[in-house]
C-alpha cells in the first residue's frame, strides 16, 4: 500500500517515506517519530501484543493505539501515560484522538517522558530481573513453611 500512501501524500512537507532501515538505527528511526501509530483490527490485540510498543516508550515517545478495550496495549497506554487508547476500526475516534495529540504538543512530549520512565521501571531488563528475583524469594520463603 505504499505506493497509495505515498501518493495521497504527495504535498505534505510533515511526512517522509524512508524504506526499511537496518536493526542498529531503531533507536534513532523511533526517536524521529513525534508520535507512534499502532493500529490494530478488532480481535487482534487480544492474541498479539505489537512489541514495537516497548520500544516506543524506550525512546521517550507517545503513541496512539487503535486497540480492543482491557488488552495489553490498553492497559499500557493507561498505565503509562504515554498513550492514548480508542477503539479499533473507528476512524472517526482516531483522527480526533490524533487532532487532540497535535493541538497540544507540550503534553504530548511529557506523555513521552511519561512511558520512557514507566518503561525503566517496568519492562527494563533490570526491573524484570528485579521482579524475578522477589518473585524466587516469594516461592523459597512459601517452600519453607
Amino acid at each position: 500500500a505504499r505506493a497509495d500512501l505515498e501518493t495521497a501524500a504527495r504535498g505534505l512537507s510533515n511526512l517522509t517515506f524512508v524504506d526499511y532501515q537496518p536493526p542498529d538505527r531503531l533507536g534513532e528511526v523511533l526517536a524521529a517519530g513525534d508520535i507512534h501509530l499502532v493500529p490494530l483490527r478488532r480481535g487482534l490485540a487480544s492474541a498479539s501484543v505489537p512489541s514495537k510498543i516497548y520500544s516506543i516508550l524506550a525512546a521517550g515517545r507517545p503513541f496512539l493505539a487503535s486497540i480492543d478495550p482491557d488488552t495489553e496495549i490498553d492497559r499500557v497506554a493507561h498505565l503509562s501515560g504515554a498513550g492514548v487508547a480508542v477503539p479499533p476500526d473507528d476512524p472517526d475516534a482516531f483522527v480526533a484522538a490524533l487532532a487532540g495529540l497535535l493541538e497540544d504538543p507540550i503534553a504530548t512530549s511529557e506523555m513521552g517522558s511519561s512511558g520512557r520512565s514507566w518503561v525503566e521501571g517496568w519492562a527494563s531488563p533490570e526491573a524484570v530481573a528485579g521482579m524475578y528475583a522477589a518473585l524466587f524469594e516469594e516461592l523459597i520463603e512459601v517452600r519453607r513453611r
